[in-house]
């Protein structure tokens, strides 16, 4: 007979069998081949105990017991400890179809008939603990699999709450943070100077620089209940979940401001960012977190190093700005645009020489709107470039009209302004160059006017633009002179023949000793380099006086007129210049 494998020998074996001489004999026979952790119970009703004390990986049990028989232990173990329930060997002298058919309806796995065959029993016995050890170790693997998808699923779900670089909440997990329904101040913060950092000492210095804000701003004293995170980029979110009073908020903010505006000492550098910060909390209308985080950027102030509190009126300036870019971008094809043209009257003849044409907007419906609202918004899309080329094709076509008509004098100019941003495009100047030879205007009867800011985004850029236009003889002017950085020391390497006055200094130059200093300086320096100067905002006779005996050359303002449309401005010239 083959023999039997003994691979369970430290299995739990409980014989439950009211006859104390079966459950001694079992006992003996298991032992005996060599099983160690082998018990007997011959009283059905302390059953419930020893599975509470410990679950065997067996039970070999009686049916016909008194107080409890085995079809009711095998009812209370399915019903009572389901899938914890040990596996079940019956025993009993009955082997009839119908005994067997109702334990095993009752879940027990195998059926020895009594008197026992010992072989049959240990082989019955090792086929049940082999199915049995199998299905643990199945059901083990499967509870650590779903154990080990739980940790996974939980470690995926922190890391998309959270920012790889700084290891602070990310967008999702600030938005949970708000989600919880307390009350919330929410500090927008915007860094300004990160990218040109990462540009010239690289990605790798930007984000050590991106850790040390983190680390800074976690330091800051105060409230325990607090939440900094990255939004996004630059950007950053503090939530303060403690007080929202207004002192609070500036105290705050003041405090954010400063300790950002500190140097950052990164790998040996002295690194400075710049801050803008927009505020706003939970006691404003709002329909989500991620509308009173939005609340907090439109409250954003255009200022660095400086902050703002959320008020309703931002948002409506917000949809009113919007409505003027989309209105704008479709204002030239529905012949909304128009230029006017201001007179330049020469202080030495006193006759119009030349004029600066000026851009307007009437919408429909918004009405006139000023050039100080829709130019930085054109500025800010890049609609500028397409409406600086409507500038310029329109002047021109205008100036050949006047010439043509002899409405004006052959060496009449016109100037039109050139934003920074159509500075910048590589061919700027090629293109407008090749448009005037393609005119009927001779030459320098167009003057292109650009800030000084404009010219410091991209000096080298600027200088090579500039000096392309001067050579065709294009008279090169400095607008708002004195206002922008005030590069001095690049005037004598720019092409450039005109300085245009800012009215800032002239408005109270007649009354204020400073501004009249420095209009007489700069009127100085014009004629040392061979440059005209023009002054604008001339609206007093006093400034005329004045400007006469500095030598000034050209002056604009409303003392002559304020701009005017194009018949207008013909009878103006005409009607002035004959009384010269």
């Amino acid at each position: 007979m083959p023999k039997i494998p003994l691979v369970y020998k430290d299995a739990d074996i409980l014989v439950l069998d009211d006859n104390p001489i079966n459950v001694e004999l079992l006992v003996q026979q298991l032992e005996d081949y060599g099983y160690r952790g082998v018990r007997g119970e011959t009283d059905p009703r302390r059953l419930e105990a020893l599975l509470e004390a410990g679950m065997p990986d067996l039970l070999l049990l009686d049916i016909h017991m008194p107080h409890i028989n085995g079809y009711q232990v095998l009812e209370r173990l399915k019903t009572h400890w389901k899938n914890q329930a040990p596996p079940v060997i019956v025993l009993s002298a009955q082997t009839d179809p119908d005994t067997r058919l109702q334990a095993l309806n009752l879940g027990a796995r195998d059926f020895l008939p009594k008197p026992f065959d010992r072989f049959e029993v240990l082989q019955r016995i090792h086929n049940t603990l082999e199915l049995h050890f199998l299905l643990r170790e199945r059901s083990s693997r499967a509870e650590l699999l779903e154990e080990l998808v739980k940790q996974r699923t939980a470690d995926l779900h922190r890391l998309s709450l959270t920012d790889p670089q700084t290891e602070l909440p990310n967008r999702r997990g600030l938005l949970e943070w708000l989600q919880q329904g307390r009350e919330a101040v929410v500090y927008f913060i915007v860094l300004e100077g990160m990218d040109d950092i990462a540009r010239v000492h690289g990605y790798g210095i930007a984000e050590a620089l991106s850790r040390a804000v983190g680390e800074r701003l976690q330091r800051l004293p105060g409230s325990l209940r607090r939440q900094l995170g990255v939004w996004g980029g630059n950007e950053w979110l503090l939530l303060e979940f403690d007080g929202i009073g207004e002192q609070d908020i500036a105290r705050r903010a003041n405090e954010l401001v400063a300790v950002v505006s500190l140097a950052f000492e990164v790998e040996h550098l002295l690194l400075y960012l710049k801050v803008r910060i927009g505020v706003s909390h939970s006691g404003f209308a709002h329909r989500s977190p991620e509308h009173l985080v939005r609340l907090a950027s439109m409250a954003l102030p255009t200022e660095h190093n400086c902050w703002q509190c959320y008020q309703p009126v931002l948002e409506q300036d917000l949809l009113a700005i919007n409505r003027r870019r989309q209105a704008l971008h479709a204002a030239i094809d529905n012949q909304e645009l128009f230029l006017v043209y201001q007179p330049k009257v020469n202080l030495h003849s006193g006759r119009v020489t030349g004029a600066e044409a000026l851009l307007r907007w009437v919408h429909p419906e918004l009405g006139f709107i000023s050039p100080v609202d829709f130019i930085p918004i054109a500025e800010a899309s890049g609609d500028i470039l397409r409406l600086g080329d409507w500038v310029i094709d329109t002047a021109i076509r205008q100036l050949e009209c006047w010439l043509e008509q002899e409405s004006v004098a052959a060496d009449f100019k016109v100037a039109v302004n050139v934003a920074a941003l159509q500075l910048m495009q590589p061919g700027f100047a090629d293109q407008l160059i090749t448009r005037l030879q393609q005119s009927r205007l001779p030459r320098g009867a167009l003057e292109v006017e650009v800030t000084e800011s404009g010219l410091m985004q991209n000096m080298e850029l600027a200088l090579s633009q500039l000096q392309q236009l001067a050579e065709q003889g294009i008279s090169i002017a400095i607008d708002d002179f004195g206002t922008g950085y005030s590069s001095l020391a690049y005037l004598k390497l720019m092409p450039v023949s005109v300085l245009k006055i800012d009215r800032a200094f002239i408005d109270e130059m007649d009354t204020d000793c400073q501004d009249r200093r420095l209009v007489e300086t700069v009127i100085n320096m014009a004629r040392n380099l061979g440059c005209v100067t023009v002054a604008e905002g001339v609206e007093r006779v006093e400034h005329i006086d004045l400007l006469r005996g500095m030598g000034c050359t050209l002056v604009q303002g409303y003392w002559y007129s304020p701009p005017l449309k194009p018949a207008a401005f013909i009878a103006y010239t005409q009607q002035h210049n004959a009384m010269r």
